[in-house]
């Protein structure tokens, strides 16, 4: 899943940070079906616990710095944390929106939008990984 979320990624994004930050993400959300706890997918050493998953290819040093937990910032906007439609400043606001969401899909979605410029991508994102962990029961059910 990890080396097919980054070909998909190079079929319309050139850009080495793209198709990393893709496979990063798709490794999440593997390690999220896998049964892996919240604790376990936000542990700065997610990364290197889960190389072999990556193949001969390491990150790209900016992706994996957001891997490594630079999106752990208390005060989010305050302290730098965008939505933009830049690759890693979209995946580090995704990351600490579901960082921040205190166990709940639509706190994480609300704080995801509310950061501002580019809303739906950040939105997005944050929705793949915290669909997969919450799953259907996390929505509220007007959402659902």
């Amino acid at each position: 899943a990890v080396d097919y979320a980054g070909k998909s990624a190079e079929t319309t994004h050139g850009d080495q940070k793209a198709v990393d930050a893709c496979r990063y993400y798709a490794a999440l959300i593997v390690a999220t079906l896998d049964g892996e706890s919240k604790d376990q997918l936000l542990a700065d050493d997610f990364y290197s616990k889960h190389q072999g998953w990556f193949g001969n290819r390491d990150l790209h040093p900016e992706v994996l710095a957001v891997a490594c937990g630079s999106y752990k910032k208390q005060h989010g906007y305050e302290e730098g944390i965008r939505g933009s439609g830049y690759i890693v400043r979209a995946l580090e606001a995704a990351l600490w929106a579901f960082w921040s969401d205190g166990n709940s899909f639509k706190r994480g979605a609300l704080l995801a939008v509310n950061l501002g410029d580019d809303t739906d991508t950040t939105a997005a994102i944050y929705g793949q990984l915290a669909g997969a962990y919450y799953g259907l029961n996390g929505l509220p059910e007007y959402w659902a």
